[in-house]
């Protein structure tokens, strides 16, 4: 019994993270033919990636050129809006919770938190939005916009785009449970926990970016001008809070003139490194 196991986990892999590198990871060893499950703690894939519009020189977006091309596929597609392959299953809104056994037969235990919305049921006809009568921040946009407690999983939009609702700030006051045409929202919805077996894990939990707040030298959170690069990719995004137009925060005007600060964040006691991505960045 357990070496048929053992069989079955070789011939699966655990990658968390569905940014970047966990979708190429998936990618590839889905090509090869291996069994993936691609989990993260967000709604949606592509990580901070999704939030950065255009590359330089070309001013394409940055999925499609450092992907593998999916022989299986008639066509490619854009994976700002989904990613299907019949050996990927994506677990959202999920995270580890437990990790058992040894390399070749690890017993992983996964905690999804609920969305709230069925998903077969869920026609992204947005009738729930409107009448949601709490805003918060919109994480996507680093604030720079808001978004209702219920809201669409994919912040970039898509075909068949389906909404959740933010437990953490929504009053559960029923008001989108109303106003649903085909009852897909169940607001008493529990977290769920599933036991997988994988031969293998792929940790791509890519980063975490440095909080400019402590900075106060420079300004951030104390003076509305004073934004960070990823903020500022989103007010250069045609479907950002400004709609591609470059404008000032404080006064919605567009800046005269705009300076870079370098480093900030690195070369200091605490990351003695050079980021060697700001530079390039700001030209």
């Amino acid at each position: 019994m357990r070496n048929n196991r053992v069989k079955s986990a070789q011939k699966a892999v655990l990658v968390i993270g569905a940014g970047i590198g966990g979708i190429k990871a998936g990618l590839e060893l889905a090509e090869s033919g291996i069994q993936v499950y691609l989990c993260d703690r967000r709604p949606y894939i592509g990580g901070t990636l999704s939030q950065l519009d255009e590359w330089f020189p070309d001013d394409h977006c940055g999925f499609c050129q450092v992907l593998p091309y999916s022989m299986e596929a008639d066509e490619q597609y854009c994976l700002r809006w989904g990613l299907s392959h019949p050996s990927i299953e994506q677990l959202l809104l999920t995270e580890v919770e437990k990790v058992e056994g040894e390399a070749g037969d690890f017993s992983v235990t996964l905690s999804t938190q609920p969305s709230g919305v069925i998903p077969e049921r869920c026609t992204g006809c947005g009738a729930c939005e409107p009448v949601c009568p709490v805003e918060v921040d919109s994480e996507f946009e680093e604030g720079l916009s808001q978004r209702k407690a219920i809201y669409p999983r994919h912040p970039l939009g898509s075909a068949d785009n389906t909404y959740i609702i933010d437990y953490q700030h929504c009053t559960l006051c029923g008001a989108c449970v109303e106003q649903c045409p085909t009852a897909a929202i169940e607001l008493s919805s529990e977290p769920e926990r599933r036991i997988i077996s994988v031969g293998a894990i792929v940790a791509a939990t890519g980063f975490e970016e440095f909080d400019a707040r402590p900075t106060t030298q420079f300004g951030y959170r104390r003076f509305p001008n004073v934004v960070t690069s990823t903020e500022v990719e989103r007010l250069l995004s045609p479907n950002g809070p400004t709609l591609g137009e470059l404008k000032r925060p404080s006064d919605g005007q567009v800046p005269r003139s705009v300076a870079f600060l370098q480093c900030v964040g690195s070369r200091t006691s605490e990351n003695d490194y050079c980021s060697s991505a700001c530079c390039l960045y700001a030209l």
